[in-house]
């Protein structure tokens, strides 16, 4: 999906999902806040947050200030997401505290919307990780041709042909970035893949 933004030229920050965890946040939650206010220089910040049990796919529209959850499955709980809104906060006022030493506004706030429709998984299914993968990358196609954060409308249905996209892409990250063509699994550091 690096690719595909860098193809777009789609200034596109994303974050890593080791760091990006529910874990990570409660235990070091100031490395999570550096790594997304350091993400925070390009135009959208893509992640995958990992609850420990579920998969929600986040995306921060820095020139909106509005930060999206697009949540595949309606049965997760939102008061999870209340870590994270917390370090997403903290992240986006360290990122402006810069900014508004040069100016005398105010400092902005960052808008939080949990309500987005996007394409939702089977019921039982355990297809998380797909879906998010399915999301960032609707989300990829949209972004250059944003004119404003009410534009956003994710797919709420998705055909064959997208599934078998998905599952291509997914196989060849798999292959090419954690599969050592030798057979064995890639054990460098996660910045490497």
């Amino acid at each position: 999906m690096m690719n595909q933004a860098e193809e777009m030229h789609c200034n596109v920050g994303f974050l890593d999902p080791q760091l990006f965890s529910a874990t990570v946040v409660q235990f070091k939650s100031n490395d999570v806040i550096q790594a997304i206010k350091k993400a925070m220089k390009h135009d959208f910040v893509i992640g995958a947050y990992n609850t420990s049990c579920h998969w929600v796919m986040v995306a921060i529209a820095m020139k909106w200030n509005v930060f999206w959850y697009l949540d595949s499955s309606k049965g997760f709980p939102l008061r999870k997401l209340k870590d994270v809104v917390t370090v997403v906060n903290w992240a986006f006022s360290k990122h402006m505290d810069p900014k508004m030493k040069k100016k005398s506004k105010t400092k902005p706030k960052l808008t939080h919307k949990t309500d987005i429709s996007c394409a939702q998984q089977p019921s039982g299914s355990t297809s998380r990780g797909f879906y998010v993968a399915l999301n960032m990358y609707d989300l990829l196609g949209d972004m250059c041709i944003l004119k404003k954060a009410s534009d956003y409308k994710p797919s709420k249905q998705i055909d064959q042909a997208t599934i078998r996209m998905i599952q291509g892409m997914l196989c060849e990250f798999i292959l090419k970035a954690i599969i050592d063509p030798k057979g064995s699994f890639y054990d460098g550091p996660a910045d490497d893949a």
